[in-house]
């Protein structure tokens, strides 16, 4: 059988001729990532829905004996999770040489970040979670060596700011729920 994804991209165009030329692949990512989130809440007795449309900092609401908390919710099916290190960091530039000067200070630190590596198969799915100040000392060490490793200065396009996270990086994460929980119930306090 072939792959949701290349059922997906076959589909019909329900107006008749040719093919939907869509391709969905990021959109059911990242539905399967936040549908396995809720699930997983769910399981723990945590009520969670997910937003139609694009929220800042929101995918999620989580809900729990009166109290809530959101969730940004990343999926990724093979590889890194890609970010803006300016969204994390604060950045001059020296011509085309980076020089980062530190963590930003105006993010929510507390905002907590589900990641979550899709499986092949039922099962094989791996959720890691963190707070936000977590993911930004992740970025700011991964930002800066590639800058060390270069001089500052990005080869390709040196205005970049783009930076990666993999897996292993948030190994100790890994199915850490206990965070949610926890601050659900800090929440109700």
């Amino acid at each position: 059988m072939k792959p949701l994804v290349a059922q997906v991209r076959n589909i019909q165009s329900p107006w008749g001729g040719s093919k939907v030329p869509r391709n969905f692949s990021t959109q059911l990512a990242r539905q399967i990532g936040e549908s396995l989130v809720v699930t997983e809440l769910g399981r723990r007795g945590i009520v969670a829905t997910s937003f139609a449309g694009n929220v800042p900092d929101i995918d999620l609401l989580a809900y729990k004996d009166g109290s809530s908390i959101h969730l940004q919710v990343k999926s990724v099916r093979t590889g890194s999770v890609s970010f803006d290190a300016n969204r994390f960091l604060l950045i001059e530039f020296d011509e085309d040489k980076q020089i980062v000067r530190g963590p930003d200070p105006n993010i929510d630190g507390d905002l907590i970040y589900v990641f979550v590596s899709i499986g092949n198969s039922a099962g094989e799915d791996r959720l890691f979670i963190l707070e936000q100040r977590q993911l930004q000392e992740i970025v700011r060490a991964n930002h800066t060596a590639w800058l060390g490793k270069h001089g500052g200065v990005r080869p390709r396009n040196p205005q970049s700011t783009h930076v990666s996270v993999n897996l292993a990086q948030l190994a100790e994460f890994e199915d850490y729920w206990s965070l949610i929980e926890t601050r659900l119930e800090d929440r109700r306090s």
